[in-house]
């Protein structure tokens, strides 16, 4: 073979890849086999395939055979570890490997509405891939945007709805030996189905609410020197707010064999906050409406068909700013249509969605930085040092999609001593991208106070004999929009033999933003080494390539905002003027690969002590991950943010879990040692190839910056262990108890400080300190939170229930250490969730 047939080609660039010269050579050799066999048999041999039947898995880790690495976790996990505020990261905090941020236990997790970040096998939380009914909703539009001021963009989450965990029926998350049907993703894997109607009718309403009384805060004050003359710092108030869900769920059976389900939750939360010296509330709202059909078709087919609807709000206002108030929106709809049909020789299933989000901003239009003054006081009267007004205008950001997934699975056939199966399929997803922003904006800064400046008529940017504005930014309005088709070919073939089992996939992706033809491998395999399913050892290696952010060709497309600046003549206010200064920046994003990532596992599954415990050791090695440098003003006038793949990472863990259920007692527990290291933060962080080779201080040292060993500050505690417990007493009472305990973490951050270096000489002669950013070692604590619910169960007239719940998060009132050592902030410790619910 020559080296070029033993290469593969992905966008657009060669690469070697042994794993998927081995898939390719191993599923010819079965393919190949199997043909053999089945010519030879003749159908004068043809016999009944002998049907396996198996129990329904029993834990999370029951029920998968071909050494995947899937978390099964179904309703009975979901109500007992889905919380009372309708999320399911409760549940989430059961799979080993997968970790939130430092975030979680900041007093802003009491407050938001959406669920929380988590990162899976070192990846960054928008890597996950996202899948409701087994169609995507990861957002695109710039997932990693938290700033809600921010001018030219909305806040986003890696999710586009936010699912109720009332509504679901079935979560599977996936962090390791991913099948080939799955793609786009270098984190993990999050499958989400809704509910499905039972055999009897069933209905329930919930209530649940939380408020800032049941809070126990703690506040610290920053560090303050009495020698520095400055007056001691105030301590922080701390943030007031109340929180409520409610929820309405119905199912029933239709006919003979068909199916409905009806679901509608209300989540709420409103949070007091000070400005301008008067109490204004901010609030959130999260709307979940599910409807689903399932219906048989035949005696050999299923149709499932579901609508939802989950809109976000967020209504708000910029501190100390008059006339600011603005709504963020997001959320949107789905609808999924899915089909599994079991034909004489293969199983199907198609699958078809269209999906519809936002993140979008009603606001007012334009922002004036006013200077305190005798008619413009209100900063003033607010002890404010300016009086700031408006708003940064209406902006849209949309996202919609079309996709399409056909999938089949043969029966097992014999081959020799071996079964054999082939599982295949193909996808197509059609996307659209808008950012709409319908009036040109100013935002006018720079007061300059004249009491003999003339407006000549204008009162909207100019007060007469006070003040006028010297400077304004202008950003056009703007109306772009973008597409992204994109396609999937994928096949594996496992082949049972004795005590083996192998798994050996090719997936192939193309998408035309890109432009790049993505073929990766999926290889895994065990051995049940004394042949009775206690003992399984599990190996696997792969690759994974990540999706297109489209949010990139939407930067690249749109108008740059410019800069304008006049004066006065004889205290006449000029007109505006193009400033002719620095330029503005634009994107370009282009002849880029595809970010991938590079998985060798190898673990084992062990039955003791009536339950299943597993061992397990992921590696990752991430590269071509999309980072950015920074030009300086080029002849046109502009700087430009150039998009590359310099990018890169690598995680390390080793995680160790044992589930286990007897009776209605549910135990979990699992502790992972990781290890994760990255050259940028996100997308938006700047890498340059140059960077490695500049000097910055270190703990007092000049050294190189590429010598740095930069760990993942989130995300990427060391040490985690999870121990989750739910047990039944008696017919009426529940208990659920979560602990979890992080590491300490070491990070190497950058101080904002800049200190002298070595004496350089410049060209002239002159010789200058250089000076070099200054880097530090910086220390997190250990955290260790237990929550607790007990539940108690009052059966009713007409086999109806009444259930009364309290949870007790951080039962213990630990510290969360979310505010560094020496400086002011608010900690969260113990607080309460009480709920309501009434099942008929």
């Amino acid at each position: 073979m020559s080296s070029s047939q033993s290469r593969l080609m992905t966008g657009g660039r060669w690469r070697r890849t042994p794993g998927f010269l081995l898939s390719v050579a191993v599923c010819l050799a079965v393919y190949e086999v199997h043909a053999n066999e089945a010519t030879h048999a003749g159908a004068t041999n043809a016999h009944l395939e002998t049907i396996m039947v198996r129990p329904i898995g029993q834990t999370p880790l029951d029920g998968e055979r071909t050494a995947a690495g899937r978390y099964r976790f179904d309703a009975r996990y979901i109500e007992r570890f889905g919380g009372p505020d309708g999320s399911v990261d409760g549940v989430l905090r059961l799979v080993p490997g997968l970790q939130f941020g430092e975030s979680a236990l900041t007093t802003e997790s009491l407050l938001d509405l959406r669920p929380e970040s988590f990162s899976i096998s070192g990846g960054r939380f928008y890597e996950n891939q996202f899948l409701l009914d087994g169609m995507s909703i990861t957002n695109r539009l710039d997932p990693a945007s938290t700033n809600p001021n921010a001018i030219s963009d909305v806040p986003g989450h890696e999710q586009s709805q936010f699912i109720d965990s009332a509504l679901i029926g079935e979560i599977r998350v996936f962090d390791s030996n991913v099948p080939a049907e799955f793609s786009r993703f270098t984190g993990g894997v999050v499958e989400v189905e809704t509910r499905r109607a039972g055999m009897e009718a069933d209905g329930s309403v919930s209530y649940s609410t939380t408020r800032s009384d049941w809070v126990s805060y703690r506040t610290f004050t920053r560090d303050w020197d009495p020698d520095s003359g400055t007056l001691p710092p105030e301590p922080p108030g701390t943030p007031e707010f109340s929180r409520d869900r409610l929820s309405l769920n119905y199912a029933t059976p239709v006919g003979e064999a068909s199916g409905v389900v009806i679901g509608l939750s209300r989540a709420r939360s409103s949070t007091p906050q000070v400005t301008l010296g008067r109490t204004r509330s901010q609030e959130q709202e999260n709307t979940n409406l599910l409807l689903k059909l399932t219906t048989p078709l035949g005696d050999r087919g299923l149709i499932d068909w579901s609508v939802g609807y989950a809109p976000y709000s967020n209504d708000r206002f910029i501190v100390d700013a008059k006339d600011s108030d603005f709504t963020i929106k997001g959320g949107g709809y789905s609808s999924t249509g899915n089909l599994e049909y079991a034909g004489d020789r293969l199983d199907h299933q198609f699958r078809v969605g269209v999906n519809y989000s936002e993140n979008s901003r009603s606001a007012p239009k334009d922002f004036f930085n006013w200077a305190n003054t005798r008619s413009i006081d209100w900063g003033r009267r607010a002890d404010v040092g300016n009086s700031r007004q408006g708003g940064f205008g209406d902006l849209d950001k949309e996202q919609g999609s079309l996709s399409f997934r056909w999938m089949a699975e043969t029966m097992g056939n014999d081959l020799g001593q071996a079964e054999v199966r082939h599982r295949f399929g193909a996808e197509a997803n059609h996307q659209r991208y808008r950012f709409q922003r319908d009036e040109d904006l100013y935002v006018y800064q720079n007061p300059v106070i004249n009491s003999e400046v003339q407006c000549r008529g204008n009162r909207y940017d100019c007060q007469q004999r006070e003040q006028y504005f010297s400077t304004r930014s202008v950003y056009p309005a703007d109306d772009v929009e973008v597409s992204l088709n994109e396609a999937g070919l994928f096949g594996e073939t496992t082949l049972n033999w004795r005590r083996v089992t192998g798994t050996v996939g090719l997936r192939y992706d193309y998408d035309d933003f890109l432009g790049n033809h993505d073929i990766a491998y999926r290889t895994r395999g065990s051995l049940d080494v004394f042949d009775d399913g206690r003992t399984v050892v599990r190996a696997g290696a792969n690759r994974y390539y990540g999706a297109a952010l489209l949010t990139y060709k939407l930067r690249e497309a749109r108008a740059p905002f410019f800069r304008e600046y006049r004066g006065t003549t004889q205290n006449v206010v000029r007109d505006w003027e193009a400033d002719s200064g620095e330029g503005t920046f634009r994107y370009v994003f282009e002849d880029l690969d595809t970010p991938f990532s590079d998985e060798i596992m190898v673990g084992l599954r062990q039955a003791v002590l009536g339950g299943v415990f597993d061992l397990q050791l992921v590696q990752r090695d991430n590269r071509d991950e999309f980072a950015r440098t920074t030009t300086d003003t080029q002849p046109d006038g502009y700087r430009y943010y150039l998009m590359n793949n310099d990018g890169h990472s690598r995680y390390r863990g080793v995680s160790a879990s044992w589930y286990r259920e007897f009776g209605e007692t549910l135990v979990g527990l699992h502790l992972t040692y990781s290890e994760t290291r990255t050259s940028n933060a996100d997308y938006d962080d700047p890498v340059d190839a140059t960077g490695s080779g500049q000097y910055v201080s270190y703990r007092g040292e000049r050294i190189r910056y590429g010598e740095l060993d930069i760990l993942r500050e989130d995300f990427a505690r060391p040490v985690v262990a999870n121990l989750s417990l739910s047990r039944h007493f008696g017919e009426r009472i529940r208990a659920d108890l979560n602990t979890r305990y992080r590491g300490r973490q070491f990070v190497i951050t950058r101080t904002g400080r800049v200190v002298d270096g070595e004496l350089v000489e410049l060209p002239s002669g002159e010789r200058v300190f250089e000076q070099l950013d200054e880097y530090e070692r910086e220390s997190r604590p250990v955290t260790f939170i237990t929550d607790l619910s007990l539940s108690y169960s009052q059966p009713m007239p007409r086999s109806t229930a009444l259930t009364a719940q309290v949870q007790v998060n951080n039962l213990f009132n630990e510290r969360t250490h979310t505010v560094p050592s020496g400086q002011s902030g608010v900690e969260i410790g113990r607080h309460y969730w009480v709920s309501l619910k009434y099942d008929f």
